[in-house]
């Protein structure tokens, strides 16, 4: 006597995700991609290939900073404060004082210094030709690895103050090329 049993049914190698993925494949787009790139020459593809792995690099890169923490939690983790630009000065009645001083005609980092609550970077800058020069004045924390903001920004030369708020110790990069200048940092008390 032979008996037959209904086996039990296997999942499909093939699901509808997999069905419709072919379908997609076989579009009209697909086809003509691929007959683009076979037109190619070998030095092109190879320029579009490495292009493509940096735009996938720089594109991860993005997502994973954006999962970094902010400035502020930065901040905390190198135990400096915020640094915030002021429009102007906070209170009239207060006297500013001079933490530090330095000119110079090129690139410079600063020592140390530090400031509590308010105070302000006051410069000038003199490029040496009519076609005027390069100065940035960059403000960094005191451990050199978190850019805190940027205090001047000049190619024509001048002079200006910028106000801030934030107590820590910090330090300045100078970039400058073509030009003197002069920097003080002067603290609100």
């Amino acid at each position: 006597m032979t008996t037959t049993t209904n086996p039990v049914p296997q999942k499909s190698l093939r699901t509808d995700d997999t069905i419709r993925m072919q379908r997609w494949l076989r579009t009209p787009a697909i086809p003509f991609a691929k007959a683009w790139w076979g037109r190619q020459a070998k030095q092109t593809r190879t320029g579009l290939a490495v292009a493509a792995i940096f735009a996938i690099a720089g594109t991860l890169s993005l997502c994973a900073s954006l999962s970094r923490p902010g400035q502020v939690d930065a901040a905390k983790a190198t135990g400096s404060a915020a640094l915030t630009q002021e429009a102007s000065a906070p209170d009239a009645g207060k006297i500013w004082t001079v933490a530090r001083a330095w000119q110079g005609s090129g690139p410079k980092e600063t020592e140390t210094f530090t400031v509590t609550g308010h105070w302000r970077v006051d410069w000038i800058f003199s490029p040496s030709s009519s076609a005027g020069g390069v100065f940035q004045v960059y403000i960094y924390s005191a451990d050199g690895r978190q850019l805190m903001n940027l205090a001047a920004n000049s190619q024509r030369g001048g002079s200006d103050t910028t106000f801030w708020a934030g107590p820590g110790t910090y330090f300045l990069r100078i970039n400058s090329s073509g030009g003197d200048w002069k920097i003080g940092v002067q603290d609100l008390h």
